[in-house]
């Protein structure tokens, strides 16, 4: 149905017209619109002369006044009942107006004729629309109030809420206002979000069980075995097929290449052994590229890729070799000799820029070692130089070592059993201890993982709890997450920051620990490098 304005053409009655109507008798009320043409006489009489036409009736919805209307509209035609009514509230208003003395608005015929009190015009406003506190103001009833609120009342905000606006339109000069709103408490999940059974899992505290390569696949060796689990899709393959190597021993160290193309696995016997993943299996060699061997080298576990194609490995002798895997004479320079470790490496790390290499030692020392002594300009062997800085702090065995990814040259070493601290070193500028972080009072330090969305350090330990430090004036610790029953054995991070973590109840754990909001997240986070070498 189309809707129709009903009040176009209607031309209002006139005054004369109205009184020639009721002076005929044919009024019936203002719903009495229909009426027969008549004629008037120019003397009053009917003649021919001025006539009236018949009008349409104007639609109302009132039947009350027009009983038997076959249509009814929306249009309403106001009548004045009685005039007495409106004079008498006119006389009112006008002499409050003026200053007269009556002091409320009483419609009654009986108000008083003195007032109790003399209210100016500006009082008679405010009785109209009057507030409402704590208490009331006015002795009017709440029907004869214009407005009516009251104070204090609104619900108090959610706990920890914070009122942006102040922030955003505040005038005291805040140069950058989003910035300077930030979460006092960050919440930090407690549960993995994957769990994973790993039978096999050779229960030691210094070797590298795994690796976490920049293509999120994930490297396990379970004694002779290697298995490859893919997070994303689950995927989890044997990478032997059921027929590894036996004759080098369990499997010691984990390591990918920086592009994530080569796989490289120490052994007990001190053998190191590169893979292609991706390279078609033959029946001898099950993928292998080469095998790196050093005269007397036993139980490698350590091992660290440069991006240039060099291979740092760590042995149970305390000795320290550079490979460059591109040449057939691999082995490029030795670090040892009384100026190195005498006991097993147990962890290896280059800095983000390549200028230092790190290492960690059962011998309760952790060393830092100048990038120019990997190789020489005559392409002769270096052999036993000495290290750039040398931390004997430690009262147990130094068990891992990570640099710093968000602030540059600062170096973090856990101790091991019977000292169970995190020591923060300064290795670029003035070489001297930032700060000893005490982490595990009944055991040792297992991992350690530096998050740069939050400025943070992750640390595993053997009393299986993951305790995440925020680095500001104190280092305190923030967050403590029961991730075992059992020992931490290790702890390695994701391209996205999971942190994955391996114990000796003989599982894996995934954590979502620094997960941020997109439009927050750093923009310059790590992406797939190309190491762009040929392994011969």
């Amino acid at each position: 149905m189309a809707f129709r304005d009903v009040t176009n053409g209607f031309t209002p009655m006139s005054t004369a017209m109205r009184a020639l109507d009721i002076g005929a008798g044919r009024s019936k009320g203002p719903g009495s619109a229909g009426r027969s043409t008549m004629a008037i006489g120019r003397k009053g009489g009917a003649s021919q002369g001025l006539s009236l036409r018949k009008r349409d009736m104007t639609p109302t919805r009132n039947t009350n006044i027009v009983p038997n209307a076959s249509m009814v509209g929306d249009r309403f035609l106001g009548v004045r009942m009685n005039e007495d009514e409106f004079d008498r509230a006119n006389h009112l208003i006008n002499h409050h107006m003026h200053g007269k003395k009556e002091d409320s608005l009483d419609t009654s015929h009986s108000a008083p004729n003195s007032p109790k009190k003399e209210l100016t015009e500006g009082d008679r406003l405010k009785r109209m629309l009057r507030a409402k506190s704590s208490g009331n103001i006015t002795d009017a009833k709440e029907d004869e109030r214009i407005l009516c609120y009251k104070k204090n009342l609104a619900p108090p905000p959610a706990v920890g809420y914070v009122n942006q606006a102040k922030v955003l339109y505040s005038v005291s000069g805040v140069i950058n206002p989003a910035s300077s709103v930030k979460k006092s408490i960050r919440n930090v999940s407690q549960t993995a979000i994957k769990v994973l059974d790993a039978p096999g899992l050779a229960k030691d505290l210094y070797s590298r069980h795994v690796d976490w390569g920049v293509h999120n696949w994930v490297a396990v060796a379970m004694t002779n075995d290697v298995y490859l689990w893919n997070t994303e899709s689950g995927d989890i393959k044997n990478f032997f097929e059921d027929s590894p190597p036996m004759n080098e021993g369990a499997i010691t160290g984990v390591k990918w290449s920086h592009d994530g193309k080569y796989l490289t696995l120490g052994y007990a016997s001190g053998a190191v052994k590169i893979y292609d993943p991706n390279r078609p299996r033959t029946s001898t060699n099950v993928r292998e590229l080469r095998t790196l061997r050093v005269g007397g080298g036993q139980r490698c576990a350590a091992m660290a890729w440069r991006k240039n194609g060099i291979l740092t490995t760590g042995y149970k002798s305390g000795d320290i070799v550079n490979h460059d895997v591109r040449i057939h004479n691999h082995v490029v320079s030795a670090w040892g000799g009384e100026a190195g470790h005498s006991r097993d490496v147990t962890d290896l790390q280059w800095s983000a820029d390549e200028s230092m290499c790190a290492s960690a030692s059962a011998d309760r020392t952790a060393k830092v070692w100048e990038e120019r002594f990997v190789r020489s300009t005559d392409n002769s062997i270096i052999r036993n130089p000495s290290p750039l800085h040398t931390m004997d702090e430690h009262l147990g065995q130094v068990r891992c070592v990570q640099f710093c990814n968000f602030r540059d040259g600062i170096l973090a070493t856990g101790g091991g059993t019977g000292d169970g601290t995190v020591r923060l070193w300064d290795v670029k500028r003035n070489f001297q201890q930032l700060k000893e972080i005490s982490i595990c009072a009944s055991g040792g330090v297992g991992g350690i993982v530096f998050n740069r969305a939050y400025s943070e350090m992750l640390t595993a330990s053997d009393d299986g709890l993951l305790r995440i430090c925020r680095f500001n004036a104190s280092y305190k610790i923030s967050h403590e997450i029961r991730a075992s029953a059992e020992a931490l054995m290790d702890c390695v991070a994701s391209p996205n920051d999971e942190i994955l973590t391996t114990d000796m109840e003989e599982t894996l754990k995934v954590y979502r620990l620094f997960q941020v909001d997109k439009s927050t997240n750093i923009l310059d986070r790590m992406q797939p490098r190309n190491v762009g070498f040929n392994v011969r």
